[in-house]
């Protein structure tokens, strides 16, 4: 299992009229997360596409369980617990300055080969980082 936080602090932009964050910003925090656990791990999302290596999104939930608002400091929790073969998943779990749970979901990714869209195996290193 190997898992990363950050914080983000939400911007007026990312709420709607009623000073909530808007329900499509979520996945954004999600793609926040998965970039900086990727990293944390040793491979950023350039130096995976720099050696032929794409990562599309193949499904992605959400639940939400009460608003974030403007202004809120967030905790970005992401998740992989299983090793990654050629998928990975992650899990979500984004928290309030008084840890109360706002929102929780997951992703599924595939590996694939940047030249043929054909999947392919997890790098070896990026597997390795992750199994700790």
């Amino acid at each position: 299992m190997f898992s990363f936080s950050l914080t983000h602090r939400v911007a007026y932009y990312e709420t709607d009229t009623m000073g909530y964050v808007h329900h499509s910003n979520y996945v954004r925090f999600f793609e926040i997360a998965r970039t900086e656990l990727m990293r944390t791990a040793g491979l950023s999302y350039a130096e995976l596409e720099a050696s032929g290596v794409m990562m599309p999104v193949l499904e992605a939930h959400c639940r939400y369980h009460q608003p974030a608002r403007y202004d809120e400091l967030l905790t970005l929790k992401a998740t992989v617990r299983e090793t990654p073969v050629t998928r990975i998943h992650i899990d979500y779990e984004i928290t309030n300055e008084q840890g109360l749970t706002v929102c929780t979901g997951s992703t599924s990714l595939a590996f694939i080969d940047a030249a043929t869209r054909k999947p392919r195996r997890a790098p070896d290193d990026f597997v390795r980082r992750l199994d700790g």
